[in-house]
């Protein structure tokens, strides 16, 4: 389902400790690159919070992480015994100065919608909303859609991003390069 999206639409799949357990080359290229980091960064939580870059790729980076830590304490409240999740935790705390605030401050919220403001490096501004669907048959899974509402300056954003993201298609003499060998 992500590849058949990933045109269009950045999509991906987070656990409750903010894992993300797969993505689609979209978002990828808007966010970062999870495949390539080590499994254990593979967290948007980590990378909002403790990526220095980040406060430049999200136009409203307190936003975003007030709300990221928000989601952990809900996570954390419905896990309580989960370790990774308790070291995670105590990471950020670590870490992060403005963590403590927000945590103390005992909001939780489901991060199911809303709209986050991206600055990408090669096509600018973006505001896309953003929709977390549960998997029924784990519900500690989400799918994250981020879309763009129609002839919008991010839509058109995102359809640059597409198309300079995009697999270069074969040519026809590597074609036949490929096929003589």
């Amino acid at each position: 389902m992500l590849d058949v999206v990933g045109d269009v639409t950045p999509a991906f799949v987070v656990n409750h400790r903010k894992d993300v357990v797969a993505s689609n080359r979209l978002a990828r290229d808007l966010i970062i690159d999870f495949d390539a980091l080590p499994y254990r960064e593979r967290n948007i939580a980590r990378f909002v919070l403790l990526d220095p870059a980040v406060r430049d790729r999200y136009e409203n980076w307190d936003e975003a992480a007030e709300t990221v830590v928000a989601a952990l304490r809900l996570s954390a409240g419905r896990h309580r015994d989960d370790r990774q999740l308790n070291e995670l935790v105590g990471e950020f705390l670590l870490k992060v100065p403005e963590f403590r605030i927000w945590w103390d401050a005992h909001r939780v919220v489901q991060c199911a919608y809303g709209v986050q403001r991206f600055r990408h490096p090669i096509v600018g501004s973006l505001a896309l909303r953003y929709e977390t669907l549960t998997v029924q048959a784990d519900p500690d899974q989400g799918l994250v859609l981020y879309t763009t509402e129609d002839g919008s300056s991010s839509a058109e954003a995102l359809v640059l991003l597409a198309s300079w993201s995009a697999p270069s298609a074969p040519t026809p003499t590597s074609a036949r390069t490929d096929r003589q060998r």
